[in-house]
């Protein structure tokens, strides 16, 4: 008889150390996690989301993340450019170097009438900034538009040019320049030093 109380108050010690799926609240089910093994989208505060808006974008259960203004949730699921959106390349200042190579740009040591010239990706003709007396010139207008997905396929071609009556002065060699998605992202792209040109600096605008 002792032998066989031993034996039930065993059995009974490990089935309360076994325990259920909730110790406190017996028979409550456990937690599912949102992961890749139940959610082809993205996670949102442990919730399945389907990952293509921008607001919660992202695949394979990874965490949902919110796409910046510009952006879009793309077919791949992921955070970037509207490939069909419009965007303006803008050139907007630009720092020329004191002389041309040791010489004056002008006459009497005036500054350069500087202009920007440049062809935007699928477009036939090329635009022209504004003429900018200045070593230090500025504009607002003159940029050429192309859509995203061009922008980022083929490169942005330009030139700047110190403007003369009769035959215009080269700053700098054609350049050629390939935007991405960063680029897009932080709205403006400063270049370095080439030929006369000490800095320029783009904008990249959104149209409506």
């Amino acid at each position: 008889m002792f032998r066989i109380a031993m034996a039930v108050m065993l059995a009974l010690t490990v089935f309360v150390g076994c325990g259920g799926a909730d110790d406190d609240n017996p028979g409550t089910p456990q937690k599912v996690s949102c992961d890749a093994r139940n959610c082809a989208g993205c996670c949102l505060n442990n919730v399945c989301q389907t990952g293509t808006t921008a607001a919660a974008c992202g695949k394979e259960g990874a965490s949902c993340r919110a796409c910046g203004g510009a952006q879009v949730c793309k077919v791949d699921q992921t955070c970037g450019v509207d490939p069909n959106g419009v965007w303006r390349v803008q050139p907007v200042s630009a720092q020329i170097a004191a002389t041309n190579n040791g010489s004056s740009w002008d006459v009497g040591g005036s500054p350069p009438d500087v202009f920007v010239r440049m062809l935007c990706p699928g477009a036939t003709a090329v635009v022209e900034t504004a003429i900018a007396e200045s070593f230090n010139p500025t504009w607002s207008t003159g940029g050429c538009e192309a859509r995203a997905g061009l922008l980022l396929a083929e490169p942005w071609v330009f030139r700047l040019w110190d403007h003369d009556t009769t035959v215009n002065d080269t700053i700098t060699d054609e350049l050629r320049f390939q935007f991405t998605e960063q680029h897009f992202a932080a709205g403006t792209v400063t270049f370095q030093a080439s030929g006369g040109m000490t800095s320029l600096t783009v904008q990249l605008q959104k149209q409506p």
